[in-house]
């Protein structure tokens, strides 16, 4: 199974696989691509702690300098997998290739252009903040400003009526709407982009 696919170009980061040979030592490999083991020989001997602190892991060790061999009965692939894709996520943010690796290849250096999403989540849902980042659409300013103008008039209504609603809720939600309404049309009719 492979993981963290696009974090170097096209090369999955690593790949995991269950062993099926039952007098062989390890019961899972972790192998990484040499994308990833050579210019951070760092962090590839920094998973063999990782690994070893997941519950059920009996036993880790570093095979070779892309491979990495674990011993834990009963613990599924993808739970170690887990473990390895939260620490590299974490460590690549404020790790630099090994520069003496760079010298000779020139190591991308993933520490600045790279933004990972959180583990598990499905990239074709569109984030909140992609949503908010959208060029100003005539769309998107009526919508909201028609939205705003509903909630605005409903909690209007709820707050001069007698009875149980101060109507707050939904006059904050409709002015934050036509607010957002407001300043996309302040975009549009600046200059064109």
């Amino acid at each position: 199974m492979e993981r963290l696919v696009g974090v170097f170009g096209d090369e999955p980061l690593y790949w995991i696989e269950r062993l099926d040979d039952d007098d062989a030592l390890a019961d899972v490999e972790l192998g990484f691509s040499d994308v990833a083991a050579h210019p951070y020989q760092a962090l590839v001997r920094a998973t063999v702690d990782v690994l070893a602190a997941v519950p059920g892991v009996t036993g880790v060790w570093h095979e070779d300098r892309e491979v990495v061999l674990v011993r834990a009965p009963g613990v599924a692939p993808a739970q170690l997998a887990d473990a390895v894709d939260r620490f590299w996520l974490d460590a690549l943010q404020r790790t630099s290739p090994d520069p003496a690796y760079g010298d000779e290849v020139g190591a991308p250096d993933l520490t600045r252009a790279w933004n990972p999403a959180p583990v598990g989540v499905d990239d074709r849902v569109p984030r909140l903040a992609d949503a908010l980042r959208l060029p100003p659409s005539r769309r998107r300013m009526w919508t909201y400003a028609s939205c705003g103008a509903v909630a605005t008039v409903g909690g209007l209504a709820l707050a001069t009526t007698s009875g149980g609603s101060s109507g707050v809720v939904p006059l904050v939600l409709g002015v934050a709407n036509l607010g957002m309404g407001l300043h996309i049309a302040m975009q549009r009719r600046g200059p064109a982009r």
